[in-house]
Formats: structure tokens, sequence, C-alpha cells
């Protein structure tokens, strides 16, 4: 998470200022769309502290990739869009392998280009890349004009830690939103002081009381689990609330990126209701595509294992896309090992059980409690395998690099 461009500086909210005081009263779409392009452009001037000359070098160079953003979709539209797709993949692969390797992007001499990839939290922006990449190539949308990328994929209030706005989401979104009633501002800035109250005072009141960074041993390990789990929720989610009450304000569409998950009751479940934008993403561009091509190849006969061999390729690209790492590798393996248990585990009580005895199986109040349990400590699991301080073992942790 970039919190140097995040809703925790000072000068993000200066931004905020700006947007509602600029871009809210417009009523011309092309004035509104420009003027919201300037707006998320002005955050890479606000956020430098290296003086001015770093803050015009940082801006033009988010403008520049944002016009070559523009040229690869005008491309991917063309008559050799398979050709262009094929080669602005490679770019945008090079690139983050960059932004998360930058041993390689030094000897690939990209090393000079690594401040700004970090600047504009290219993880994300490579993922809205291939989204609106894929609805120009497919015939679904036309290629967006320039201040349209810069929109989509430099969305200020978004760019620290999501949410991934679907791009059909936001080519659907009216050019000159609805002004909103006070009840409905209301509502926006109660959302933005629920992220303010969930990041300031109860998450970090767990980090900085409770937390010792798996420093302690025996009993108070299994329950700093449980803890350090409770606070990522706070802490990611925070972030989440205050993106959309401030699209919300802006009229920009901000998708809602979770809901409640401590209430999920199998790992399926949990992915609808963690990281919701990244896990749909997901299923769009990565599970589904992967499994409709499996499914025509050995012609349904084993739609199980299709289904097992897809959460398992689409869970490591989603683990080293967080990480190149092998505790990364162990995390996305172990999401698609309860993705493809859960799956197997209705199947079997389908056959078991019938229909009407799965319904009965699924409306049991014991046993829906048990599997809440049961995926909270999945969840903490998974989490302690994001966070648990490896390199300080006595065993060698080996990283792919």
């Amino acid at each position: 998470m970039n919190d140097q461009i995040g809703p925790y500086a000072v000068s993000f909210w200066w931004v905020v200022g700006l947007a509602l005081v600029l871009v809210v009263p417009l009523k011309n779409p092309t004035a509104r769309k420009w003027a919201l392009a300037g707006i998320n452009l002005s955050i890479f001037i606000l956020v430098m502290t290296n003086g001015p000359r770093a803050a015009i070098v940082q801006v033009l160079g988010v403008f520049l990739l944002a016009v070559l953003a523009r040229i690869f979709l005008w491309l991917c539209a063309g008559r050799f869009g398979k050709v262009s797709l094929a080669l602005g993949g490679t770019v945008i692969l090079t690139l983050f392998l960059d932004h998360k390797l930058p041993w390689l992007g030094a000897s690939l001499g990209l090393a000079p280009i690594n401040p700004l990839l970090t600047a504009i939290g290219f993880s994300y922006v490579a993922l809205r890349v291939i989204e609106v990449a894929r609805g120009v190539y497919e015939r679904r949308h036309p290629p967006p004009d320039l201040a349209s990328t810069i929109n989509y994929l430099f969305p200020f209030h978004m760019l620290a830690a999501g949410p991934i706005q679907a791009y059909d989401e936001f080519a659907a979104q009216p050019s000159i939103p609805q002004p909103l009633s006070t009840s409905e501002s209301l509502a926006a800035m109660e959302r933005i002081a629920s992220g303010v109250f969930k990041k300031y005072v109860l998450g970090q009141g767990i980090q900085q009381l409770l937390l010792t960074g798996f420093h302690a041993r025996g009993p108070y390990m299994f329950l700093e689990m449980q803890l350090t789990y409770i606070w990522l929720y706070l802490d990611f989610s925070a972030y989440s609330d205050i993106a959309v009450g401030i699209g919300r304000l802006i009229g920009v569409a901000t998708p809602e990126n979770f809901n409640r998950p401590y209430l999920a009751r199998n790992v399926i479940d949990f992915w609808e209701r963690w990281h919701i934008s990244l896990s749909m993403f997901i299923r769009r561009n990565i599970f589904f595509p992967i499994q409709i091509a499996l499914m025509r190849r050995t012609d349904s006969r084993a739609p199980l294992l299709v289904a097992s061999f897809s959460f398992i390729v689409s869970f490591l690209v989603c683990g080293l896309w967080h990480q190149i790492s092998w505790v990364w590798v162990a995390w996305g393996l172990l999401q698609a090992a309860g993705l493809i248990t859960c799956t197997c585990h209705r199947v079997l009580l389908l056959k078991w059980l019938g229909r009407k005895g799965l319904n009965r199986y699924m409306a049991n109040p014991w046993i829906h409690l048990a599997a809440i349990v049961l995926t909270f400590e999945f969840a903490v699991v998974a989490v302690t395998i994001q966070t648990f301080p490896f390199q300080e073992l006595t065993w060698p942790t080996i990283y792919l690099q």
C-alpha cells in the first residue's frame, strides 16, 4: 500500500478539496473529464518532497505512461490487435518485474523508472491496463481518449490500495453524475470517517498495543495470529471505505472491496467478500478464460479437474502479483487448496445428500457457525504466511531472485 499518495498523507486531502471545488460543479462532460484528469495528475505534484523539479519530472512521467497506454489501446483495437496485445503484454510484464524485482530492472537498465512505478502503484495500474486492453481487443469498448485513460489508470483516491475498478463499470458511469442529496453527502462523509476510525483508532490500537511482529511465543503467538488478521482487515478495509466515500462525493464510481469477510462460511465465500475487486479481476481475466479453454479441449469430461487446475494457476499468479517470493507461492497454493477443497466438498455433499439434503445441511445453524470458525482460522493462517518474519528464522528463506 502506498501511504505516500494515500489518505494518510496531508497532501492527499488537498487533492480531495481540489476535486470537490473544481470537478464537482462542472456540467460540461469534456471539461469535467479533463478537470478530473488534471486532479488525478496533481496528486503526483503535491506528494513530491524533493522540490518542484522532481514533481514536474514525475508528473511528466505519469503523463507519458498514459500517452503510451493510449497508443497501446488504440493499436489493440486495430488490424494488428493480437500482435499489439502480445507486445504490450510483454512490456507490462517487464515493467511489473522491474517494479517487484528492482535488481532485475537494474540489470535491464530500467532502474531510473522504478521510483515512478512505485509512486503510481504499478501493481494496480498494470491490472487496470490489462482490464481495459482486453475490453478494447474484444470490441466490447472503443479505445478511451487520453483524459479517460488517465482517469481510469490513475484515479487518485484508489491508487494507494485499490480497489481495481472493472473497465465495464468505468465506461458505464454517466459523464455527468446526478448531484448528491444532503443525506447521500452525509452518508459519503460518514463512510470516510468510518475508514479513518478503523485505521487510526481500531487498527493502530491493535497494532501498537497488541502486536509484537510474531516475536512472542507460546499461547500469545496463537492470539497474535488472530489479532493480525483482524488488524489487516481493519487497515485494508479502511483504505477502501475512504476511497468509496470520496468516490461518491466527487461522482466517480468506486467499487466495494469488502463485505464482512470474517462471516464467510467457506473459502469460496471468503473470496467473494475479501478484496472483492481483485477476486473479480482474477475470475474475469484468469480463472474463466483458463476454465473455458480447458473445458473445450477436454470436451467437458473433467469439470472438477479443470476447475482445480484453474484455481491453482489463478492463485499462483495472484500470490506472485503481491510479491515474487516463495512465501507468496505458498500463500497462493494454500488459497488454491482451500478453494479446491470447498468445491470437492460441495460436490460430494450433493452426491451423498441430494439437493434437499444439501439445503438442510446448509441451513443448519451449528454447521454454519462451525464453517465460519474454520474459514476464519484458514484466513488467519493465510495472513500469518503473509506477515510472519520468515527472514528472522535460523533456517534460510529462499526467494525467487
